[in-house]
């Protein structure tokens, strides 16, 4: 699996007034970044897909909340009730297979599908195809009739009739370079063009979003609770996570009271090995504290390491402004 950190300099720094060294020094691979990114979508002609495609994705490397965003859209949908067999399409990131196949969350792993897949279709049916077009002609064949894409913002293979862009409002747009001098895959103004609104996640009072403008964006509401293992009543605990930023994860849980013992991170798809987990379980015992992940990681775990840990799972609901929106676009597929 793809191993990420997300280096200290993609961090925003003093407003964007001064870009860091190592930026800089990485600029000429930026561009070559976005030169290819751009020729990409020049020879690639997006095919029509047969069912309607609502696309959830975002303009930074890392998490930025798609996942958990793409589960209230989805709920909100159902709510809606036009559509009646909702699927998720995914790539099956950091996963062996490059389908199209539809997850079975009995017989695939991780391996197989990638974690975030078998993530999601705990909640929903999940297809994972590389190619989003082929993806989505196995929906239809499967009698699914409408297609939520988790990620695949950039990729011009299939056409969207919705995308939403989801940013994480405690990080932003970090420094506001593109890869690999910061963490934007696309310029802002650029993606924005392509997008039919925002949602703003977690958002922060000192988190500049000022690159936006005044483009259309809806903020969204988060809701935690532990689940997993039988010992969410202790706050005193032990985090790991192998995410893209797993400070994130300690932040949030800090934020709610949770006593953090000790922290530790991984690289973002890290499989932890059994010595691992032992290192990690014997640590937890001795301080009288429980052992806490996160869902992706979680997910990843064995069925026995996953009797033990907890994760904290993370759901987002939207306000009226938002529901009242989104029915109109879905009255109009």
């Amino acid at each position: 699996m793809a191993k990420l950190h997300l280096p200290s300099f993609w961090y925003a720094t003093d407003a964007h007034k001064t870009t860091p060294v190592m930026a800089k020094i990485m600029s000429p691979l930026s561009k070559l970044y976005q030169a290819g990114c751009a020729v990409n979508r020049m020879i690639t002609k997006p095919k029509q897909s047969p069912l309607p495609v609502i696309c959830i994705g975002n303009l930074t490397m890392g998490g930025a909340g798609k996942t958990p965003t793409a589960r209230a859209i989805m709920k909100l949908v159902e709510e809606h009730n036009k559509f009646h067999t909702v699927c998720f399409l995914m790539r099956g990131y950091g996963g062996k297979s490059k389908g199209p196949i539809e997850v079975d969350p009995t017989a695939h792993t991780c391996w197989n599908v990638g974690d975030e897949a078998l993530m999601q279709a705990q909640y929903a049916p999940v297809i994972v195809a590389q190619n989003r077009y082929a993806g989505a002609l196995l929906a239809q064949s499967l009698g699914y009739d409408l297609i939520i894409m988790d990620d695949g913002f950039q990729n011009p293979q299939l056409k969207k009739d919705l995308s939403f862009i989801v940013v994480d409002g405690g990080f932003g747009f970090g420094n506001g370079h593109i890869f690999p001098s910061g963490p934007l895959r696309e310029t802002v103004q650029s993606g924005i063009q392509r997008a039919n609104a925002a949602i703003i996640v977690n958002r922060q009072d000192n988190v500049d979003l000022s690159a936006m403008g005044k483009f259309k964006h809806y903020d969204a509401s988060v809701t935690l609770h532990t689940e997993g293992a039988n010992n969410e009543d202790k706050k005193k605990c032990i985090a790991f996570a192998g995410i893209a930023r797993p400070e994130k994860f300690f932040d949030t849980l800090e934020s709610h009271k949770y006593h953090l013992h000790a922290h530790y991170a991984y690289p973002d798809h890290h499989l932890y090995t059994h010595g691992q987990l032992e290192k990690l379980w014997t640590r937890s015992q001795e301080a009288d504290a429980s052992l806490i992940t996160t869902e992706k990681d979680w997910i990843r775990l064995s069925e026995r390491w996953r009797s033990k840990i907890s994760y904290l799972k993370i759901s987002l609901s939207f306000d009226d402004r938002f529901k009242k929106a989104l029915f109109r676009a879905l009255d109009k597929l």
